[in-house]
């Protein structure tokens, strides 16, 4: 069965089958015990029989448009699955560490997902897509920096328009997904994957350097996710931002890293409208963490 197909597919069938198997025994043990004539029998296992058709096609008529909508949608999130999708490419080519990034992001995402019983395909094909909007101006972004491009000095002024540039990304990304059709659920998950949070970077500088910045010109628009998806989306992007820019990894630095951006997420009321409950948010962490481990294990330093 491919990845992502509806799981009814096989569970339909088997409970159409014990609810048959139910009837008849029913008639059979019915029959038993009135000792009920050859002809009452054969009547009885043939209204039985009717009864199934019946419920089949009751089941059915109520299952169908659910199955056909979610082949549907497996349908249109299969088209964008493939890294040879032109705005994939153009990515590798144009953005190559932020292809990196989404990589890695679509490991971690997906696999938390299927650890919730999340739609795995539909975070992973998000996951892909997600930062469309750096396509604009790839230089910006520290993955696809050599060192000259970075600014050597800050002012206010300065801080508060690069980060609106970074902000920019998300609404960017927004219209180049709508511009390449991709579905809704994907674009609507580029919108939220940075919720309302602040540009941590440009904020923290700000702070070191007790820089007047209005707090409100570092964040980014949102809104918050409002799936579970999305919110998977959000945590694996972060953590592996956060992750890629350190040098040397251990897996307490690792277990730091993801219990600090889940703390502020929380804190920062990004997960209230996700759908996410408190298991499902320790699940994904420890998903998160254990597909770290797998991803960076080169470069972690074991004692």
């Amino acid at each position: 069965m491919k990845q992502g197909s509806p799981k009814i597919l096989v569970v339909f069938p088997i409970i159409l089958t014990i609810a048959t198997a139910i009837i008849m025994g029913l008639i059979l043990l019915i029959s038993n015990i009135f000792a009920v004539s050859g002809m009452f029998l054969v009547l009885a296992i043939t209204l039985g029989a009717l009864v199934s058709v019946a419920l089949n096609l009751i089941i059915l008529t109520m299952i169908d448009p659910i199955l056909a909508e979610s082949i549907k949608k497996n349908h249109r999130l299969i088209r964008f699955e493939s890294l040879s999708h032109p705005l994939m490419l153009r990515m590798s080519y144009e953005a190559p560490g932020t292809f990196h990034h989404v990589i890695n992001v679509s490991i971690l995402a997906q696999k938390a997902a299927k650890a919730i019983g999340a739609d795995a395909l539909l975070t992973r094909v998000a996951s892909y897509y997600h930062d469309l909007g750096k396509l604009d101006a790839p230089t910006l972004y520290i993955e696809n920096q050599s060192g000259e491009e970075i600014p050597k000095t800050y002012d206010s002024e300065n801080i508060a328009s690069q980060a609106q540039k970074i902000i920019s990304h998300v609404k960017n990304g927004v219209q180049i997904a709508s511009e390449n059709h991709l579905p809704i659920e994907i674009i609507e998950m580029i919108k939220e994957h940075h919720g309302t949070t602040s540009v941590l970077f440009f904020y923290e500088m700000a702070k070191e350097r007790k820089l007047k910045v209005k707090r409100t010109d570092l964040k980014y628009e949102g809104p918050t996710p409002t799936t579970r998806e999305s919110a998977i989306l959000m945590l694996a992007d972060s953590v592996e931002a956060a992750t890629r820019s350190v040098p040397f990894l251990t897996q307490e630095l690792f277990r730091e890293i993801v219990e600090n951006t889940f703390s502020d997420k929380i804190r920062e009321k990004q997960l209230k409208n996700s759908g996410m409950s408190e298991h499902d948010i320790k699940t994904v962490k420890d998903s998160l963490l254990e597909t770290l481990d797998s991803i960076y294990h080169q470069r972690i330093l074991r004692s």
